[in-house]
């Protein structure tokens, strides 16, 4: 390996390290980029120092989101602060999906049923009939839907079935905000 091209320490493989490929002096210049990306990352994107509270109001509370869809998790960059409230936006996402569910709400199996044939539908179209994904859903198909019928309130059912048919997100994401807005009342 020529000089200077060396990889940093985390991302050298077993093998190479076993056969010595790697200098110790490489070693260090990797720990060395690793202390200066954790340096230059310990701001926060407004300017202040992490550990120096936000002022009141600089917060997004309150601000509309632009994206309206449930897909989005937040701008990675600013990192902690900006978090997502995801139970305020399974609450604003039960207030829209609610007028498009189903009256009155199907029983628990068809609700199953519609929301495994949603998912499946969406994985087919984005990613085609014989991907990784739809295979998957084939083969758990029996063992989802008894899980569903235990553990989904037929409204969260129903409410994954229309956003999946809109392409509004990962099935496994928009199942558990559909759970968030919809959850299973409590047994007893």
């Amino acid at each position: 390996m020529p000089r200077g091209r060396e990889p940093a320490i985390g991302l050298v493989s077993p093998p190479a390290r076993a056969l010595g490929e790697i200098s110790s002096s490489s070693r260090w210049r990797g720990i060395g980029l690793g202390c200066v990306l954790m340096a230059a990352c310990s701001c926060r994107s407004d300017g202040a120092p992490s550990g120096t509270p936000r002022p009141a109001g600089s917060a997004h509370a309150g601000a509309p989101n632009p994206f309206a869809g449930i897909g989005h998790v937040g701008n990675q960059v600013k990192g902690i602060d900006a978090i997502p409230d995801y139970d305020q936006e399974a609450q604003a996402l039960r207030d829209r999906v609610l007028p498009r569910l189903p009256d009155p709400l199907p029983e628990a199996r068809p609700a199953c049923v519609a929301m495994l044939d949603a998912a499946r539908q969406f994985y087919v179209d984005t990613e085609g009939e014989a991907s990784t994904a739809v295979k998957t859903m084939e083969a758990t198909r029996q063992a989802d839907l008894r899980a569903c019928e235990e553990r989904t309130e037929p409204a969260a059912a129903a409410c994954v079935a229309v956003l999946m048919a809109q392409s509004e997100g990962e099935y496994p994401w928009v199942l558990d905000q559909c759970s968030r807005a919809f959850p299973r009342a409590p047994a007893g």
